[in-house]
């Protein structure tokens, strides 16, 4: 479940840059997305079932994207998703499959604030969108469904 909650909060932030809802600078992040990477952090609810807080920091390039907060760590480089857990020692693998799979929990998020924009220059290093998990130890599970 908190899973779909983060899938949730990306699909409401990666929505709002490209459609400039809810936004402080709605234009200039909307024009930037592609030319730019941000940098930001964030806080909402999401009001699917229970209300739940979310907040963190969030890294957009293009297609690729890495969101940090609330105990949880999305990767996305574009192709693939990493969503870590580290507390419960879980890592799940899964094809990206871009916003189109996000835009239906769009309705579930309230109280988007988006503080701390920044832009910077595109960059060909992509490991910041990357999760490896040759570093981890027999702890975790890692579960890969591509």
């Amino acid at each position: 479940m908190l899973r779909l909650k983060w899938i949730s909060l990306l699909a409401t932030l990666l929505l709002s840059l490209t459609a400039g809802a809810q936004q402080p600078q709605p234009a200039e992040l909307a024009a930037r997305l592609q030319t730019d990477r941000i940098s930001l952090r964030y806080a909402c609810t999401l009001t699917q079932d229970t209300p739940v807080k979310l907040s963190g920091t969030l890294l957009i390039q293009g297609e690729c994207y890495r969101a940090i907060g609330n105990g949880v760590e999305i990767y996305c480089d574009g192709k693939d998703r990493w969503t870590v857990d580290p507390a419960s020692k879980e890592v799940y693998i899964e094809p990206a499959g871009g916003l189109e799979e996000l835009l239906a929990w769009k309705d579930s998020i309230t109280e988007l604030s988006l503080t701390e924009v920044k832009y910077l220059p595109l960059s060909d290093d992509l490991s910041a969108f990357r999760f490896d998990t040759a570093s981890l130890d027999d702890a975790w599970v890692v579960t890969d469904l591509r």
